[in-house]
Protein backbone atom coordinates (compact mmCIF):
# COMPACT_ATOMS: atom_id res chain seq x y z
CA UNK A 1 0.00 0.00 0.00
CA UNK A 2 1.22 3.55 -0.64
CA UNK A 3 0.17 6.87 1.11
CA UNK A 4 -0.02 10.04 -1.70
CA UNK A 5 0.93 13.16 0.07
CA UNK A 6 -0.29 16.35 -0.74
CA UNK A 7 2.89 17.43 -3.22
CA UNK A 8 1.89 14.38 -5.14
CA UNK A 9 -2.52 15.40 -5.36
CA UNK A 10 -1.26 18.81 -6.22
CA UNK A 11 0.61 17.83 -9.42
CA UNK A 12 -1.81 14.72 -10.46
CA UNK A 13 -4.49 17.48 -10.02
CA UNK A 14 -2.99 20.29 -11.65
CA UNK A 15 -2.44 17.92 -14.57
CA UNK A 16 1.17 18.39 -14.39
CA UNK A 17 3.44 16.17 -16.84
CA UNK A 18 5.72 15.26 -13.96
CA UNK A 19 7.50 11.44 -12.68
CA UNK A 20 5.09 12.15 -9.40
CA UNK A 21 1.97 12.71 -11.28
CA UNK A 22 2.05 9.99 -14.07
CA UNK A 23 3.70 7.57 -10.94
CA UNK A 24 0.54 8.66 -8.82
CA UNK A 25 -2.01 8.24 -12.44
CA UNK A 26 -0.20 4.31 -13.30
CA UNK A 27 -1.17 3.55 -9.53
CA UNK A 28 -4.60 4.81 -9.83
CA UNK A 29 -5.41 3.10 -13.32
CA UNK A 30 -3.67 -0.26 -12.30
CA UNK A 31 -5.23 -0.49 -8.75
CA UNK A 32 -2.18 -0.19 -7.14
CA UNK A 33 -3.93 0.37 -3.08
CA UNK A 34 -3.89 3.49 -1.84
CA UNK A 35 -4.51 5.25 0.99
CA UNK A 36 -5.17 8.82 2.86
CA UNK A 37 -4.64 10.93 6.05
CA UNK A 38 -7.49 12.61 6.31
CA UNK A 39 -4.78 15.50 6.68
CA UNK A 40 -3.34 14.92 3.38
CA UNK A 41 -6.61 15.44 2.31
CA UNK A 42 -7.58 18.57 3.88
CA UNK A 43 -4.41 20.20 2.16
CA UNK A 44 -5.09 18.65 -1.30
CA UNK A 45 -8.86 20.08 -0.94
CA UNK A 46 -7.71 23.71 0.39
CA UNK A 47 -5.39 24.14 -2.63
CA UNK A 48 -8.78 24.19 -5.14
CA UNK A 49 -9.57 27.68 -6.61
CA UNK A 50 -12.84 26.72 -7.94
CA UNK A 51 -15.89 24.66 -6.96
CA UNK A 52 -15.42 22.26 -9.61
CA UNK A 53 -12.12 21.29 -8.56
CA UNK A 54 -13.02 20.93 -5.44
CA UNK A 55 -15.47 18.08 -6.08
CA UNK A 56 -13.87 16.39 -8.52
CA UNK A 57 -10.89 15.60 -6.26
CA UNK A 58 -12.99 15.16 -3.18
CA UNK A 59 -14.91 12.18 -5.59
CA UNK A 60 -11.27 10.44 -5.77
CA UNK A 61 -10.23 11.27 -2.52
CA UNK A 62 -13.52 10.04 -0.42
CA UNK A 63 -12.89 6.56 -2.16
CA UNK A 64 -9.67 5.83 -0.68
CA UNK A 65 -9.16 4.57 2.67
CA UNK A 66 -8.45 6.27 5.34
CA UNK A 67 -5.65 5.77 7.97
CA UNK A 68 -6.72 7.40 11.11
CA UNK A 69 -3.86 7.90 13.38
CA UNK A 70 -4.21 7.55 16.90
CA UNK A 71 -3.12 9.44 19.90
CA UNK A 72 -0.19 6.93 20.45
CA UNK A 73 1.17 8.00 16.62
CA UNK A 74 0.76 11.08 17.81
CA UNK A 75 2.94 11.02 20.37
CA UNK A 76 5.58 9.21 18.25
CA UNK A 77 5.09 11.53 15.98
CA UNK A 78 6.21 14.61 18.56
CA UNK A 79 9.63 12.23 19.75
CA UNK A 80 10.02 11.77 15.86
CA UNK A 81 10.29 15.23 15.49
CA UNK A 82 12.47 16.05 18.79
CA UNK A 83 14.60 13.23 17.48
CA UNK A 84 15.31 14.77 14.41
CA UNK A 85 16.01 18.42 15.79
CA UNK A 86 18.40 16.94 18.22
CA UNK A 87 20.42 14.95 15.15
CA UNK A 88 20.55 18.92 13.72
CA UNK A 89 17.73 17.84 11.14
CA UNK A 90 15.08 20.67 10.68
CA UNK A 91 11.33 19.45 9.37
CA UNK A 92 9.52 22.67 8.50
CA UNK A 93 6.06 20.98 9.52
CA UNK A 94 4.77 18.94 12.40
CA UNK A 95 2.28 17.64 10.43
CA UNK A 96 5.23 16.01 8.15
CA UNK A 97 6.05 13.42 11.14
CA UNK A 98 2.18 12.93 11.63
CA UNK A 99 2.18 11.56 7.98
CA UNK A 100 5.52 9.68 8.09
CA UNK A 101 4.63 7.78 11.40
CA UNK A 102 1.42 6.63 10.26
CA UNK A 103 3.06 5.63 7.13
CA UNK A 104 5.38 3.82 9.53
CA UNK A 105 2.82 2.32 11.90
CA UNK A 106 0.69 1.08 8.50
CA UNK A 107 3.69 -0.23 6.50
CA UNK A 108 3.05 2.16 3.78
CA UNK A 109 5.12 3.76 1.78
CA UNK A 110 4.99 7.34 0.78
CA UNK A 111 5.10 9.13 -2.77
CA UNK A 112 6.04 12.81 -2.25
CA UNK A 113 8.40 14.77 -3.70
CA UNK A 114 8.98 17.14 -0.73
CA UNK A 115 12.20 17.24 0.81
CA UNK A 116 11.30 17.04 4.18
CA UNK A 117 10.32 13.61 3.96
CA UNK A 118 13.66 12.28 2.61
CA UNK A 119 15.35 13.71 5.27
CA UNK A 120 12.64 12.05 7.41
CA UNK A 121 13.23 9.04 5.97
CA UNK A 122 17.21 8.83 5.84
CA UNK A 123 16.73 8.74 9.63
CA UNK A 124 13.53 6.65 10.34
CA UNK A 125 11.86 3.72 9.00
CA UNK A 126 9.68 5.53 6.29
CA UNK A 127 9.89 4.38 2.68
CA UNK A 128 9.81 6.24 -0.03
CA UNK A 129 7.76 5.23 -3.47
CA UNK A 130 10.50 5.84 -6.12
CA UNK A 131 9.44 7.84 -9.59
Amino acid sequence: MIVVDTSAWGAFFNGDSSPIADRLAVALETGEPIAILPVIATETLQGFKTDAGFRSALSVLSRLPALEPSFDTHVRAAKLYRSLRRKGVTIRGTIDCLIATACIDANAALLTQDVDFKRIASHSALELVAF
